[in-house]
C-alpha cells in the first residue's frame, strides 16, 4: 500500500499551509458552469510586482485530465481570479493577478504532463495563469519549468510559489 495522502488529504494539507500564509479559502466555489473545490486569495502590496499583487490558487479535481482540459481549466480559473480579485483598477496599473490552477488528478498521461512542463503559459499583461497538475498516485506536481521571454522576472518566483505551497506534502 502507498503512504502517498488521497487527493482530499493533500489538499485539506495545502489550504492549511495556505491560510498560514494568509491567504482566504472559500471550497466548493461555482464559477462559469464549472465547481472549484477550492480557492485561495492573497492580495497585497508588493515592491517587486510595482503595486497592489493578488495571488490566487484554484483547485478542481479530474479523473482524466487532457492537454485541452487543462488549459480550459487554467482560463477558468484565471477568469475566476480576475472577477475575484479585490483591487479595483485593471492589471497594469499598480494591479496585478498571478493564478495557479491546480488539477488534481490520480494519474497523467505522459503526453499531458510533456504539454504541462514544456508549453509556457497563456501570455496577459501584468498577469499571469500558471498551470499545475498534482498527480496523486505519483505524489508529483507538474508545471511550467522553463522561462520564457514574456514575464521571464517572474517565473523563478512561480516555480518557488509552487514549491513553498504545494510540494512535500
Amino acid at each position: 500500500m502507498s503512504d502517498l495522502p488521497s487527493a482530499n488529504d493533500w489538499l485539506q494539507r495545502v489550504i492549511q499551509r495556505l491560510s498560514l500564509e494568509g491567504f482566504t479559502i472559500s471550497e466548493n466555489v461555482q464559477f462559469g458552469g464549472e465547481l472549484f473545490r477550492a480557492a485561495a486569495h492573497r492580495s497585497r502590496f508588493e515592491l517587486t510586482k510595482f503595486g497592489n499583487s493578488e495571488t490566487f490558487f484554484v483547485f478542481a479535481e479530474f479523473r482524466e485530465l487532457s492537454r485541452e482540459s487543462a488549459r480550459r481549466f487554467s482560463f477558468n480559473a484565471f477568469q475566476y481570479a480576475k472577477a475575484s480579485k479585490s483591487f479595483p483598477l485593471p492589471c497594469g496599473l499598480f494591479e496585478s493577478v498571478w493564478c495557479f490552477a491546480v488539477g488534481l488528478v490520480d494519474t497523467l498521461d505522459e503526453v499531458t504532463a510533456a504539454s504541462v512542463h514544456s508549453e509556457p503559459p497563456v501570455k496577459h499583461w501584468a498577469a499571469a495563469e500558471i498551470p499545475v497538475v498534482y498527480e496523486r498516485r505519483q505524489g508529483k506536481l507538474h508545471f511550467f519549468e522553463k522561462t520564457p521571454l514574456w514575464g521571464a522576472a517572474y517565473y523563478a518566483g512561480f516555480r518557488t510559489q509552487v514549491k513553498t505551497f504545494l510540494g512535500d506534502i
